[in-house]
């Protein structure tokens, strides 16, 4: 079959590469977005928005519809230390802060809207291979998915922390797999109601978010020799049914790789891993998606070469400065149970460390539009 052609060709159908899809289509681009899954579908995910994402949800124009979706604005954060000791921080005005959606309903928002831009989708298509190729000054891809080849000038990986894309070009990083995280819906338990409640225990983390509809997410994060007694606890603690589903992920960090090369762009947790649980990820998604866009956009349609691959490696390191050590204390905290412990004993004599910390997770971050 002959290869069908396109200005960008983006894999994975996240929130990163929906949001890029969205901008570059209604920009005119021709844009190829190629998705493993049959949406709707769930991932590992703590499923909760932080309002530096609303900026880019309004540009986007679905704000509206994520908020038609069932959800649950969250007003507070609990803390639950080893022996039950409990800290309770606010978390604002709902209007424009913190909600929680399962991803499956978000997700499937966002890639209608990608559609309805302009963007191709195909669905249920693996990446099996893809290499650049030359034509006469110009360099691209080919990238061979679902049993057909696709040309396309630039590349755009956004399918995730093990990106096939990062992997068939060599780009991938080894990862100690010294964590693992299970994630499940269930009931709402009592008392639960639009909050997130992040417990320590001895053998790891668990966190429990209302995402609406009578519904809570609950993930649980341990070392791999202690995930097995952390989801017994669970089960026995929640009252989960036996047949009760469970999905995994790991690794949850690994090293980043560089954002960009010429014509191939990462976005998402492709380039650089946030933490599943910290509140964040999905606004880095949505972040690096839009700002891969703005710059493709620039090199393709307004030929600014000022704009380009390079820049958008500049300005992705600006976006993800200073915020990172989020997920080092995560990850401690999951590492190291005890001393978490510790630190949870000296908030709740000095509160407000605590809540600076949660103000950094939560508050309102400031992207430039595209």
């Amino acid at each position: 079959m002959a290869a069908l052609i396109h200005d960008v060709l983006i894999v994975g159908g996240g929130p990163a590469g929906t949001a890029c899809a969205a901008m570059c289509a209604r920009n005119g681009l021709r844009t190829l977005l190629i998705e493993r899954a049959i949406f709707p579908r769930e991932k590992v995910c703590g499923d909760c928005l932080n309002p530096g994402c609303w900026p880019i949800l309004d540009r986007l124009g679905v704000t509206e519809r994520v908020l038609a979706l069932p959800h649950a604005p969250l007003a507070e954060l609990e803390f639950i230390g080893l022996r039950g000791q409990s800290i309770q921080l606010p978390l604002g005005d709902s209007a424009g802060g913190e909600i929680a959606v399962k991803r499956s309903w978000f997700d499937q928002v966002l890639l209608q809207r990608a559609l309805e831009d302009g963007a191709v989708i195909r669905a249920g298509c693996t990446v099996t291979a893809c290499h650049r190729r030359s034509e006469t000054s110009r360099s691209g891809w080919e990238v061979e998915a679902g049993g057909e080849t696709f040309r396309a000038r630039m590349l755009v990986a956004a399918d995730g922390r093990n990106s096939s894309v990062a992997r068939l070009l060599g780009l991938l990083p080894g990862a100690a797999k010294d964590r693992v995280a299970l994630q499940t819906h269930l009931p709402l338990p009592e008392n639960c109601e639009r909050k997130v409640v992040l417990r320590f225990l001895r053998d790891g983390y668990c966190g429990l978010a209302d995402v609406g509809d009578g519904q809570a997410n609950l993930c649980l994060v341990a070392r791999p020799q202690r995930i097995e007694a952390l989801q017994t606890w669970a089960v026995k603690h929640f009252g989960f049914p036996a047949e009760q589903s469970w999905r995994t992920v790991t690794p949850l960090a690994r090293a980043a790789i560089a954002p960009t090369a010429e014509n191939l762009f990462l976005v998402g947790d492709a380039a650089r891993v946030v933490e599943p649980f910290t509140g964040e990820g999905i606004f880095y998604a949505l972040a690096s998606g839009e700002l891969a866009a703005r710059h493709l956009v620039a090199e393709l349609r307004e030929k600014n070469s000022e704009r380009g691959w390079p820049a958008y490696r500049r300005e992705h390191a600006t976006l993800y400065r200073g915020r990172l050590w989020i997920n080092q204390l995560a990850k401690q905290a999951v590492l190291h149970p005890r001393l978490a412990n510790l630190a949870l004993n000296a908030a709740r004599i000095h509160p407000r460390a605590l809540a600076l910390l949660t103000a950094r997770v939560v508050g309102k971050a400031h992207v430039r539009p595209a």
